[in-house]
This record gives C-alpha cells, structure tokens and sequence, in this order.
C-alpha cells in the first residue's frame, strides 16, 4: 500500500513553549514543557547519506540499493528535554519499510545507544497517515539531552520502488522540574494520614498507590466532562516502551500524562489529544503504583480509559513503565520486569479480580465493543494482534500471573489442561503455522488453513488426555484470536473418542473466536484412551483452523436415563426399513434386560414388534415392507444395583410414520394472457400419506435438450410465466416432492404442456381446457 501524505510547512523550529500550570506539592513546583521541532524537503541536505537524494518533496532512499542510509547531522533541540516523541510521513511501498533510529545526548558528551524507532498503532487513527514512535526517555544521571540525531534506512526491502520520508517530527517534552517519587511517597503518606485510615472491607485489599491528586496537579488534571464507566470485566497489561535506564518515574509519568492529554499543536505536533493519560494504573520499576485516567471514585468504580481502543470499555489496563521486549528484539531489546514491579501488578491484579469476580483462567466476550472473546487476563498484543505490547518479557509472565493473582483470591482452577506443546498432543509432519507474538491459550498456538478437498488435506492433530479417573467430563477447545489475515473456519469437524465409542461434532471456530469451544459431556475411562482428532479437512477452503489448549472438567454424571435417538418424535420415514436407535445412560448399575416394542397406537396396546435381550442393546432395525400412516416405538431398560434392586427406564412412546411412496404431480393447463407474450401456467398434484410439501417448476424451448429452473420449493399450484423470446414455443414440466422427503421423478419430455397449446385466457370459460 502507498501511503498518501499530507502537506508540511518548511523547517520549523518552533520558540513558543507550553508552560501548564502545575500547582506545587511540597515546596517543589513543577511546569511540563513541551516543543516540537519539524524537517522536511530541502531540511534533509543538513545530513549524508550513500544512495539517497534531497529534493523538495522530501528525502528518497534508492530502491537499487539496499544499502542507502542517511544520518543527519548532531541537531540542537530548541528545549533541554527528558523526553521525546518522533513522527514521520513516508511513501512506502508495501513490500518494503522504513527503519528510523535515533540517538541523543547532553552537550557535546556521550551519545546514547541507537533507539529504533517502532512506529506505534496503537497510537494513531486506522485512517491516519502519521507514523508514530514510542516515547524516548533520557537516564536520570544527565536530567535532560540537548542533542539528537536521527538516520533512515531500509528495514525490510523487495521492491524496485523508491522509498521517499517526507517529514520527520520531534516532540520535546520537559517534565523535570516537579517532584521525584520519593517525594510523592512522602506527600501520599502525609496526605493518608491526615485523611485517617479507611475499612479494609471483606475483599481482596486494594495495594498502596501514589493518588491522581498527589502526582498530577495541573489544572487540566482536574476534570468530569466525557468520565464514563463499565465494571471491568478484563485486565490489561501494557509496557510504555520508555527508556530503563531512567529511575526518575515520576518524571516518566508526568510525560505520558503531557503526551497523552494535549491535542496536536505548534509546540506538540505528535500529541494525542485524549484528555488525559490513557492507563488506568501504571507501576514503575521500583514498584510504585500510580493512578491513571480520572476516576471519580478509584476504589470502587472502572473508568473507561484510553489504551486498547475497542477494549477501553469494560477493562483496567495497567501499563509498566519501562521496555520489556525480548533481549535480542532489534533496535529495542528490553529487561526482565523487576521483582518490586511484578510484585505490585499482581496485587493490583489481584484486588481487581477479586472485585469484579473476574476468573483470570477464562476468557469471556463481555467487552460491548469487542467482537469475539478474549482472555479475561491477557497483554495488549492479545487484545487485536498489532501490536508487540507490553514485550515480550512481560507477555510471557501471564501464565504466572494468573496462577499468582488466583492464589491470592482464593480462586482454585477446576480444569484439566493439554497443551498443544505438551506430550499429551501430537501432529502430523506438515506444514504448520504459529500464532503470531505469542498468541494463544498461554502464549501459544498453532493453524492452518482450511481445505474441502482430500487430497490436499495434510495437517492432523490429536489431542490425548491422561484421565485421573473414570468419569464424566466436559470438552472444550480454546480458539485463540489472532492475525491470520484471513477468517476462520466455520466447519471444523472434531472425533472424540469416549467410552462410548466415537462421536464425530462440526463446530464454527469463526463463531467461538477467543473463547473455549465446546464440544459436549462424555463418559471417559482412567487413562490415555481418550482423544479428539481434528484435521484441515471442513466444510470451507482457505479459512483458518485452529489447534490450541483443551480442557476438561470432571461433572457429575447424568442420572440414569433412556433417551430415544432415531426416528424422531413426528418424523416421516422414507425407507420401510426402519432403523431405530436411543441411548441408556447409567453409571453404575447394570442392565439387565432391553425391551423394544412398536405399535399402533400410543398406548402400545396393538404391537407390531415386541423384542427382548438379555443385556444393553441400543439399536434394532425393522422390515415393514410397506407404507404406514401412524406408528408408536418404544424402548425399555431393567437395570440392576449392586445390592441387587431392580429398576426400570421407560421412554415415552414416539410417534413416526413410514411413506415410501413418491408423489405425483403434472402440468394441467396453460393459458395465454391478454399480454402476448405473458401466459398463466396451472399444475396439480397428490400424496396419499404426508402430503405434498413443494414443487419444482422447469421450461425449455421446443426441441431442446436443457431445462431452465422457473420456480423452486414453491407451494404454489400456479404461476404467471412471461416468454424471454416471444418467437419461441416453450415446454413446461413439474416435480413435487412430499413432507416425507420423496421426490417425483422428472416427467418425460413428450408428456409436457407447451405455449403452443395455450388456451387464450378470455375464452377460457368458452373453451375446455387443455390437459394431460
């Protein structure tokens, strides 16, 4: 995709600073100062590059030569900063991207390590055309950076096409005159103190946190225009992919606050706008907890904040300060969370699970602007998939922290577990795909795509439960909501092999995105002789087909019953070879006795059959040669206990009725309308037994071979049939098929009424009609 651009203003090296008013805490006042600064077109000569040229639409990287890069000169900031926001607009082609870097420093001292820039989704408009980074924050030991450098070079390249950046922006934010956390814990203690301690209440207790009213104390922090709230239903972990290097968070927090809050300007071109910062909590590496977006009342109520889009409403999304990627991400490599840090998230996770009864196992689809399910725990990135959010490193501590924050709460998983990475679930040697950033039940999954034809299905997959017990379990199968950039499958077509043999089930994974699927109850022995197989063969072609986690969970069994099967209550049978089937749920007696009777009437007075076995039978078939209008079938089972009682299950009679024989029907009349080419065509027909349900009507020209459907499943006996060529004569012919489901043969062609036999439908009471 060509990304279209928007106009730029020439160089802008904006003077006008943003001071906020900031009330002082203590004796420390604190104003946030932000500036941008903009190149564009001819900007870009302050710079070398190898394989690029400038010209007034801006810098363009030779797409012969995947080597081009270009570094601009050291800039001068027109404001020491402590943090710093980038954005650019580019042409680039589809198959290729930008790799944008940068770099700063203090005076002429050391330069930091080379930051890649990751344009963030997260933080602009589907539509919008902006790239935007992650916020850059500068280690506490220099305070502030003066200087940045910035180079451009192809990240991935295939394309014969020229890259082109337009303009790149900066965004310098100052938020270091205001107090450090430490001084924020001596206010918060202060300001508890005086307030005097609050009931603990019977739930989980919420941690200690630095208030909103303590940390942020602008003008613009204090407001209740557009505060909505949804219980939170879902919790969210995010990463503010700020620098680790930096202890002075509450600096950091000050900055996301500016950056979040203020619309687009002169002094802050890459501001979001949002009102506010967009968390509802965020924790930084010494594990102090800061409240986030405004809340009229943080104990007790969810505000809707401004982090994952669609999934705002009806979550808490907690991010932690620093980069968490994987060390050896490109450009970004991340830390391992600190231990004070996890230790606060699980105690945040923890009061709010506990609160909202949210169960941090299972995934739900209460998010009102969601569609589908998802994790009720779960990162960012689980949230749409476009995203590396909240890092690898802090992705991977989900498992943990579920298992944590239940132990917490006192919330004891029921489940069995296999895993599609376990031993217990095999595959076939095929080729196979992975969720994409650790997507799936607990940070992995695996699919393929979906074929209706055998011979090109190859990937299979079996899932092998070691069963504690014999019993009665439930099946379920997680399908995870990831990026396949395709939908999914909506007939994947399961075999559970059970202690009653196997049971084949279609089910939709379109239908049960991010949700568990489930698959029914069944009686399974102690063991691994239990499985599901699923494969790539369904009902549709090149949709995803999802292999993930299952789990089972031990019920209670269902009381001893007969259920009858097949035929059903009312149904019309077409073959007078009948096979009867029904089920005998029982779990620890024995059955003695199988008694199968059919009468008719429902009071099995009149029989027919009568059979009796000496043991379980759960199918016979009958011949009854001909066609029957009302018949009644009945099974019966004699059980035994263990101290020897006898009991007895009864079904209740079912009513069936055998039609085996087809249905008639003909063409009785065609009439030709006052209109020429317009003619009224009348048909009839009869069934003895279930009666006719529908008829098929079909023309074709005199002397051809083809029909031409004209009207389908019609319950009409006729029908008003204009000519497409009023020079032709055109035949007609009808089936009906009965409420059995028999259908009448086709009639011959010599046997069908034409348009040349029509009768002119004003002498119709004049003229007898032509027929059959």
């Amino acid at each position: 995709m060509i990304k279209s651009l928007k106009t730029i203003s020439f160089l802008t090296l904006l003077t006008l600073l943003v001071a906020v008013s900031w009330p002082k805490t203590g004796s420390t006042a604190a104003a946030p100062i932000m500036q941008s600064l903009t190149w564009q077109g001819d900007d870009f000569e302050q710079g070398s590059g190898m394989d690029t040229a400038v010209s007034p639409t801006g810098l363009t990287l030779n797409a012969t030569a995947f080597t081009a890069v270009y570094i601009s000169d050291p800039i001068q900031t027109p404001i020491n900063f402590n943090a710093i926001v980038t954005s650019w607009e580019a042409t680039v082609p589809t198959d290729t991207s930008l790799e944008v870097q940068l770099r700063t420093r203090k005076g002429s001292g050391e330069w930091s390590e080379w930051y890649h820039l990751h344009s963030h989704l997260d933080l602009v408009q589907e539509d919008d055309h902006e790239n935007l980074s992650d916020m850059i924050t500068v280690p506490e030991a220099d305070e502030t950076h003066d200087t940045i450098q910035f180079s451009v070079s192809f990240g991935r390249f295939s394309s014969l096409v020229a890259l082109e950046l337009h303009s790149i922006s900066f965004t310098f934010i100052d938020t270091t005159d205001g107090p450090t956390a430490e001084e924020l814990l001596a206010r918060q203690q202060e300001l508890d103190a005086a307030n005097g301690s609050k009931p603990s209440g019977t739930g989980y207790p919420r941690p200690s946190v630095i208030s909103r009213e303590v940390w942020c104390t602008s003008v613009d922090c204090d407001y209740t225009d557009g505060l909505a709230y949804d219980d939170a239903s879902h919790m969210i972990v995010h990463h503010t992919v700020s620098s680790n290097s930096s202890s002075d968070w509450a600096a950091t927090v000050r900055a996301i606050w500016a950056f979040h809050t203020y619309p687009a300007s002169d002094t802050c071109s890459s501001c979001r706008g949002w009102g506010d910062i967009g968390y509802n909590y965020l924790i930084d590496q010494n594990g102090i907890i800061y409240e986030g977006h405004l809340n009229e009342d943080y104990e007790n109520l969810d505000v809707v904040g401004t982090h994952a889009a669609g999934a705002n409403t009806g979550s808490m999304g907690v991010s932690l300060i620093g980069t968490f990627t994987a060390v050896d991400y490109p450009g970004l490599p991340g830390i391992d969370p600190p231990e004070a840090m996890k230790d606060s998230l699980v105690e945040l996770l923890s009061w709010k699970a506990d609160q909202q009864d949210i169960n941090v196992f299972d995934a739900s689809a209460e998010m009102p602007f969601v569609t589908g399910g998802r994790p009720n725990l779960m990162g960012h990135r689980d949230v749409y998939g476009t995203t590396e959010c909240p890092g690898d490193q802090a992705h991977v501590l989900l498992p943990w922290l579920r298992e944590q924050v239940a132990a917490n709460i006192g919330l004891v998983d029921p489940y069995l577990y296999v895993h599609e990475d376990s031993a217990e679930f095999t595959k076939s040697s095929a080729n196979w795909y992975e969720g994409l950033n650790e997507c799936g039940h607990n940070g992995h999954s695996y699919y393929t795509f979906s074929t209706t034809n055998p011979a090109e299905s190859s990937n299979s997959a079996v899932w092998r439960p070691t069963i504690p017990e014999d019993g009665y379990y439930t099946i379920e199968m997680y399908v995870p909501y990831c990026n396949t950039g395709t939908g999914e499958t909506e007939g994947a077509t399961y075999e559970i092999t059970h202690a009653g043999g196997v049971t084949q089930l279609t089910a939709s994974h379109e239908e049960y995105l991010g949700l568990w699927l489930p698959l029914g109850t069944y009686a399974l022995t102690a063991g691994t002789d239990n499985s599901v197989y699923l494969d790539d063969l369904t009902t549709d072609d090149g949709l995803g087909v999802w292999f993930d986690g299952m789990r089972l969970l031990e019920v209670e069994p269902p009381p001893d019953a007969l259920t009858p099967i097949a035929p059903t209550e009312g149904s019309w049978v077409t073959n007078p070879q009948v096979d009867f089937s029904w089920e005998i749920f029982t779990t620890t007696n024995q059955v003695l006795t199988t008694t199968f009777t059919v009468s008719t009437d429902i009071s099995q007075t009149t029989k027919l059959v009568t059979e009796t076995w000496g043991m379980a039978v759960l199918t016979h078939t009958v011949d009854f040669v001909t066609d029957q209008p009302e018949l009644y079938w009945q099974a019966t089972a004699v059980l035994t206990t263990t101290d020897g009682i006898t009991d007895t299950l009864t079904m209740q009679p079912i009513q069936f009725a055998i039609d085996a024989t087809v249905p008639t029907s003909t063409i009785t009349a065609v009439y030709q309308m006052p209109i020429t080419d317009t003619f009224l065509i009348h048909w009839d027909g009869s069934d003895a037994l279930s009666g006719i349900a529908s008829y098929d009507v079909e023309y074709r020209v005199k002397g051809e071979l083809d029909w031409t459907g004209w009207l389908t499943e019609t319950t009409a006996v006729g029908g008003t049939f204009t000519a497409p060529d009023p020079t032709q004569i055109y035949e007609f012919r009808v089936r009906a098929t009965d409420v059995a489901g028999n259908i009448q043969p086709l009639d011959t062609p010599a046997a069908a009424l034409s348009t040349e036999q029509a009768i002119p439908l004003p002498h119709a009471i004049m003229l007898p009609m032509i027929t059959k």
